[in-house]
């Protein structure tokens, strides 16, 4: 869990710092391993508090190009805003995963901490790469990758030159 302590705390700005290990998070992506760090600023505005942070940690990918592993490093910011509002807080009671990053999340008087732990684990499972290519591979074409292969390949091969009748009807549909 990545808790916040927000008791006795006076107005301000108020730095903090988290680690946890991977595991611990339910839901997380498995490309995630080891520690995710946390850092951040609480803004505490009287019954407002603002969280300010970001959130690194290691992936272990596979990349597009070679299908090689490789792992990367995974950085993440994200802005959440908690006021003290019992009713809000009651209505958004066990449906915190499907709060959306705007809404303002609702805590009780009571309550001592601050948990982030589900908006880390969204902002890091959005902020993976889609296109997954590892560094060596970044600056090449697939050509230069696998050249070995594309020469054999277009060697293998070969084309029809010649169209099959059966389909100029569907030339015509062309735009």
């Amino acid at each position: 869990m990545i808790a916040i302590q927000i008791v006795g705390l006076r107005e301000g700005n108020h730095p903090f710092s988290a680690e946890t290990d991977s595991s611990k998070i339910a839901g997380l992506s498995p490309e995630f391993f080891g520690v995710i760090r946390t850092n951040g600023v609480l803004k505490k505005l009287g019954s407002r508090y603002v969280v300010d942070g970001e959130s690194v940690a290691t992936a272990r990918l596979v990349c597009d190009r070679s299908l090689e592993e490789y792992e990367e490093t995974i950085s993440a910011s994200f802005s959440i805003v908690f006021e003290v509002d019992h009713v809000l807080a009651a209505q958004q009671k066990g449906r915190e995963g499907e709060l959306d990053d705007e809404e303002t999340r609702g805590i009780r008087e009571e309550d001592k901490v601050i948990d982030i732990t589900e908006d880390v684990r969204q902002v890091l499972t959005v902020a993976i790469p889609f296109r997954r290519v590892a560094p060596t591979y970044r600056d090449k074409t697939l050509n230069e990758i696998h050249s070995s292969n594309w020469e054999r390949d277009s060697e293998d091969v070969d084309l029809p030159n010649e169209v099959d009748d059966r389909w100029s009807a569907l030339a015509k549909l062309k735009r």
